[in-house]
């Protein structure tokens, strides 16, 4: 019975674990405008991370705000503050969980 002991938290770990790359992405409304930020990570680590800004509506190319190698903690900040300064200018936005894998 010692035995299963250690092998328990990898088994948890392993059932909590995302089985495909997620992003977590706001979309954000003003008018008839609608962007996008989206916060790309791998499944398996918070880096490298990347802040994509997407400005759906208006013709323009997706931009990529910040990236980190070591830090995937920088780009959740970021992401944040930026949604948060989009919504003091008057933009409404939500939270959406988007399945990056079935994008591609």
């Amino acid at each position: 019975m010692n035995i299963l002991k250690p092998a328990l938290p990898v088994l948890v770990v392993s059932l909590i674990a995302p089985l495909s790359a997620y992003a977590e992405s706001w979309s954000c409304r003003h008018d008839n405008d609608v962007r996008e930020v989206h916060l790309m990570q791998p499944a398996d680590a918070p880096v490298p991370c990347e802040v994509v800004y997407k400005k759906l509506t208006e013709g323009v190319e997706d931009q990529v705000l910040w990236n980190a190698q070591n830090d995937g903690a920088y780009c959740e900040e970021k992401a944040a503050a930026f949604v948060a300064k989009l919504e003091g200018w008057g933009w409404t936005c939500v939270e959406t969980i988007q399945d990056e894998t079935a994008a591609n």
